[in-house]
C-alpha cells in the first residue's frame, strides 16, 4: 500500500509539473488520504506524510514559470514586497547559526526549520495566482469540502466503536483531556491527530460559509442558502465538537468576528444583513449538537468547549505570556536555534539536546529565532499591516469589499490558531499552504481596484477593464457570475 501511495505521489507531481491547478486539486485529496494510509501500513512511515510533498513541489514549479508575469506585475503594484520578504529570510539567519553552533545534526535541523517557515510561503503567490481565475478558485474549495467532508466520517464511526481500520491517532495514542470534573476524549477519525481533525473540520466550515456568504458580481444580487453548502457547514461541526480541541473552535469563531469588523470598516450598509444572514446558518448548523446531545460523550464535549471563554485569559497567560517568559529563561536572547521547536524534528535528528517544550506559535518563534529574529518578522509585519490597511482603507466595489474580507478573516482565524498552537502548522507545511493560498487572495484582491459605482465591463471606462492577461475568467464563486461572464478586476497599474 505504501508503495501505491508513493506512485500516486510522484504522478501527482508530474500532472501538477504540467498544470498546476490540476496539482493543487490532486494535493488536497492525497493530504485527506495520507493518514489512513499511514495507520494502515505496518511501521506507519512518516515518509508517507510528507510524500504528497512531491505533488506540491511539482505544482510550484509549474506555477512559478507560467504565472511568472502575473507575479511580477503583482510585484510592480506592491513595490514594498521586497523589504518584507528579506526580512523574513533573515530573521531565520541567527536561528540556523545557533543550530549549526549547538547542536550535533545543526544542518539537518536548520533545513528542517527553513522549510516549515519559508515554504509555506509559496502558499502566498498560489493564492495572488488565483485571483484572476475565481472560477477554478470555487472548484478547489467544493473539491476541499466534499473530500474532507466524506473523511469526516471517521470521526462518527470512531465515537461509534464501529471498529473500522484507519480510526483513531497513531499507534501508541490514546488522546485524552483531563479536565476539573471529567475526562474528554479526543476522537482522530481517520486523521492522525485530533488537532489535524479539527484544523480541517473548522477550514471547511470556513469555507462551506464563504460560499454562502457570497452573492456574485452584483451589490444588490441577494444571497441564497444554497442546501449543499448550509450541510456542509453543519456537518464539519460534528468532526470539530469531537476533536476536542478549542483552539480549533477559535478558528470558525474569528473568522465570523474579523470578516463583520471588516465589513464595518469597509462597507458597513451591509453589516447587519450579513450578521443576520450568519446567525441563521448558525441556529441551522445547531442542528447536529441537538441530534447528539444525548450521548454523554457529545455532553462532556460541550462542557469542556463552554470553558473556552472563562478559561481564555488564564491560557493566554500561562501558555503564551508564561511560555515566552520561560523560553527565554532556558535558551537566551539568541534562542535554542532554527529547528529546534518545530515539530517532528525528532524523526530528522537524534540529537537528545533539543529540549524543546513550545506548544504556542509565539514562544516557538522565541525557541528558533531569538530575539533578533522575533523583532525582524515584527518590521516585516509592520510593514505589512500598515501597507495592505492603506489599501484596504480605498474601499471599493461591494461584492470585491466582501471577497478580500472572507480572505482576510480566513487567515486571521487560521492565525489565532497559531498562536494558541502552532503543531498541526510546523510540523505539516501543507496545512500552513492552504491558509496561506487565502491570504495571497487577499493581497490580489487588493491589487484590484474598482471604483464602488463600478457596474459592468460594458458601463465602466476603459481603464478600469483589465485587459485579457488579467482578468478574471469567472467570480468568486457564485453561480449568477459565472454564467454573466463579467470581469471583476482591474489592469495592475
Amino acid at each position: 500500500m505504501a508503495n501505491a501511495f508513493y506512485l500516486l505521489c510522484l504522478i501527482g507531481g508530474l500532472i501538477g509539473a504540467r498544470n498546476w491547478k490540476h496539482g493543487l486539486v490532486i494535493a488536497m485529496i492525497l493530504d485527506c488520504a495520507r493518514d489512513p494510509v499511514r495507520k494502515l501500513v505496518p511501521g506507519e512511515p512518516t515518509t508517507i506524510t510528507y510524500a504528497v510533498g512531491l505533488v506540491w513541489a511539482g505544482l510550484m514549479l509549474n506555477m512559478l514559470v507560467s504565472q511568472r508575469k502575473r507575479l511580477m506585475e503583482i510585484r510592480q503594484r506592491f513595490l514594498w514586497i521586497d523589504q518584507v520578504v528579506i526580512l523574513l529570510l533573515c530573521s531565520l539567519v541567527p536561528g540556523a547559526l545557533m543550530s549549526l553552533s549547538l547542536h550535533k545534526f545543526g544542518p539537518v535541523l536548520a533545513l528542517v526549520g527553513f522549510v516549515s517557515y519559508s515554504v509555506p510561503l509559496l502558499g502566498i503567490l498560489v493564492g495572488i495566482c488565483y485571483t484572476f481565475d475565481l472560477a477554478a478558485f470555487r472548484r478547489l474549495l467544493q473539491v476541499y469540502i466534499f473530500v474532507n467532508s466524506l473523511f469526516f466520517i471517521g470521526s462518527l464511526a470512531e465515537l461509534l466503536n464501529w471498529g473500522w481500520p484507519g480510526l483513531g491517532g497513531l499507534s501508541g495514542f490514546h488522546w485524552i483531556r483531563y479536565t476539573s470534573n471529567d475526562i474528554v476524549t479526543l476522537y482522530s477519525g481517520f486523521f492522525r491527530s485530533p488537532d489535524i481533525a479539527g484544523f480541517h473540520a473548522a477550514n471547511v466550515m470556513i469555507a462551506s460559509i464563504m460560499l454562502l456568504l457570497n452573492r456574485g458580481d452584483k451589490p444588490r444580487l441577494e444571497r441564497r442558502m444554497n442546501p449543499v453548502w448550509l450541510f456542509t457547514a453543519s456537518w464539519s461541526f460534528v468532526p470539530l465538537l469531537l476533536c476536542g480541541r478549542r483552539k480549533m473552535l477559535v478558528i470558525p469563531v474569528v473568522f465570523v468576528v474579523t470578516y463583520l469588523c471588516y465589513l464595518n470598516l469597509f462597507s458597513r450598509r451591509d453589516v447587519r444583513r450579513v450578521a443576520a444572514y450568519i446567525a441563521s446558518v448558525v441556529a441551522i448548523g445547531a442542528v447536529p449538537l441537538i441530534l447528539l446531545g444525548n450521548r454523554s460523550t457529545v455532553d462532556s464535549h460541550q462542557a469542556y468547549y463552554a470553558s473556552t471563554l472563562s478559561d481564555l485569559a488564564p491560557r493566554l497567560r500561562d501558555n503564551v505570556a508564561g511560555s515566552v517568559v520561560g523560553t527565554l529563561q532556558q535558551s537566551g536572547v539568541m534562542g535554542g536555534g532554527l529547528g529546534v521547536a518545530t515539530q517532528g524534528a525528532h524523526y530528522f535528528s537524534s540529537d537528545q539536546a533539543l529540549n524543546a517544550w513550545q506548544e504556542d506559535g509565539v514562544s516557538r518563534l522565541f525557541m528558533e529565532l531569538g530575539i533578533p529574529g522575533v523583532i525582524m518578522i515584527g518590521l516585516a509585519g509592520i510593514i505589512l499591516i500598515r501597507r495592505l490597511g492603506a489599501e484596504a482603507r480605498k474601499g471599493g466595489y461591494a461584492p470585491l469589499v466582501e471577497l478580500r474580507a472572507m480572505m482576510f478573516a480566513m487567515s486571521a482565524g487560521n492565525l489565532a490558531s497559531f498562536v494558541a498552537s502552532h503543531q498541526h502548522f510546523s510540523s505539516d507545511p501543507a496545512n500552513t499552504l492552504w491558509v496561506l493560498i487565502f491570504f495571497g487572495m487577499f493581497m490580489g484582491a487588493l491589487a484590484i481596484n474598482l471604483p464602488a459605482n463600478f457596474n459592468s465591463a460594458a458601463t465602466a471606462q476603459p481603464s478600469q477593464v483589465p485587459p485579457p492577461a488579467m482578468r478574471p475568467v469567472a467570480h468568486f464563486p457564485g453561480d449568477a457570475a459565472s454564467s454573466t461572464g463579467q470581469p471583476v478586476g482591474r489592469a495592475i497599474e
